[in-house]
């Protein structure tokens, strides 16, 4: 403990009396305003967020240069708003208190997401050979895209007609406009992989130059002229990244999903006002879905984790058979099981005193097979808490693995304390056989128990 303090003194010593530049504390510091210190570490975070990639060195340094600038004034812009006293206001504590939600969600998403599996590259190369539009037949086009409100069918029957017979898209145009019929025009250049599937089908029947008439549903009427179509495959290195980003992407997003519907399952959402599901004036109105729990899924969920708590709970208990189970064979005799140590004074005489271990001491094959045994179930405990780590909260987990250990130590000494007199010493010893049978299959069952929660 003296070495300890006396090389911390010479740390703090030497860094507080040290003058060379760029090794103190301002290294960390980007800049100060008025006394408040803008860190390179605040650069660094929101460069992160902003950068971008393969960017030379003289590209980023110009970025952070840029972001530093931004945090120097919005620094002053803050401080000025604390002399005009608006950090009081009702706003602004609304403000803070929007902005601390959005920051934790964001990155509370980032976290979710990130538990997606990684992506194998047989997949990749399956996504590749599956999609040859976006990829080995992958096409530039670039087309003039009309957008008509309204569907008016005896009018859209009339334009077709018009194309069939050479009119141009100009005349077709000058007819909208005769109906009055407000439109949005824009050309477009998208890839085979940018377009919408829909859209690239008409294209792709139709003629360059030849307006088609299009309708979409019963919202709006739509006219497409295509103009060129250039291949521009996807292939080797790109192709792959391309491919691997796309399935990361999809990966991410059904992981998001996935965990936010557990989590709206697992809440208590409750709406107040105009946004009760039955408030009075509203049916019918309410177009836009407001987060709900499903009781079903969330009854569903609780079952699950009462059903993988169960399962780690046999695990557990098995484990600790087997323990007891292999210390008795190992040892040649009944072996007592205790989760503590015996008291040294006062100890009580072993029964089992008088057994020969030499007589019956254990094969070596018994003592491998013991070995396999504890390393299977080392392997099985494992998995299992790997399965299950998602499913429970933590404390379920401790709790589970805890309810285990002292059942199965509980079972053990039970098992110890029957009388079995009319045994022999040797056979005392391995009737610990349909112990362990028991163990392994209560070990076996929780896994299955889990794999199959995971699996629905």
């Amino acid at each position: 403990m003296r070495s300890l303090l006396f090389f911390l003194f010479l740390a703090f010593t030497f860094a507080g009396c040290s003058s060379e530049p760029g090794k103190g504390t301002d290294s960390r510091v980007a800049a100060t305003v008025n006394g408040v210190e803008i860190t390179q570490r605040e650069v660094n975070f929101l460069y992160q967020r902003t950068a971008t990639p393969g960017a030379d060195a003289s590209v980023a340094s110009n970025q952070r240069r840029s972001i530093l600038a931004g945090l120097v004034q919005a620094e002053l812009l803050a401080q000025q708003a604390t002399k005009m006293k608006l950090d009081q206001s009702p706003n602004f504590l609304i403000a803070m208190h929007d902005a601390r939600r959005k920051v934790l969600a964001g990155f509370a998403e980032q976290e979710i997401a990130s538990t997606a599996k990684t992506v194998s590259p047989e997949i990749v190369q399956k996504i590749i050979s599956e999609n040859p539009n976006l990829f080995a037949q992958r096409k530039l086009l670039i087309y003039d895209e009309i957008i008509m409100q309204g569907v008016n069918v005896p009018f859209l029957q009339s334009l077709n007609a018009s194309a069939a017979q050479g009119a141009s898209l100009s005349a077709l145009l000058n007819m909208v406009n005769a109906q009055k019929i407000p439109f949005r025009r824009a050309i477009r250049t998208l890839t085979t992989d940018q377009i919408e599937p829909a859209i690239f089908q008409v294209l792709s029947n139709s003629r360059a130059n030849v307006p088609v008439v299009a309708r979409v549903g019963d919202k709006f009427s739509m006219m497409l002229m295509l103009h060129s179509m250039v291949p521009v495959p996807l292939e080797g290195t790109a192709a792959l990244q391309t491919a691997a980003n796309l399935l990361m992407n999809q990966q991410r997003a059904a992981a998001f999903s996935n965990k936010m519907r557990s989590v709206v399952d697992a809440s208590k959402i409750t709406y107040f006002g105009e946004y009760k599901p039955d408030a009075p004036g509203t049916k019918g109105k309410q177009t836009v879905a407001l987060p709900m729990p499903d009781s079903t899924r969330a009854q569903s969920m609780v079952r699950h984790q009462i059903a993988g708590a169960v399962s780690l709970v046999l695990s557990f208990t098995a484990a600790m058979l087997l323990l007891f189970a292999s210390k008795s064979f190992l040892s040649g005799t009944l072996w007592l099981p205790k989760l503590w140590p015996s008291p040294k004074r006062n100890k009580p005489a072993d029964n089992s005193a008088s057994f020969n271990y030499h007589k019956h001491r254990m094969p070596i094959l018994v003592q491998l097979a013991l070995f396999l045994v504890a390393g299977l179930s080392v392997v099985a405990i494992g998995y299992h808490l790997l399965l299950l780590w998602n499913l429970l909260s933590f404390w379920m987990i401790v709790l589970s693995i805890t309810t285990g250990i002292l059942v199965g130590t509980g079972t053990s000494h039970l098992y110890t304390s029957l009388g079995l007199h009319h045994w022999t010493e040797k056979m005392r010893t391995f009737r610990w056989v349909p112990v362990m049978l028991f163990a392994g299959f209560l070990l076996s069952t929780g896994v299955l128990v889990t794999l199959r929660i995971i699996i629905k």
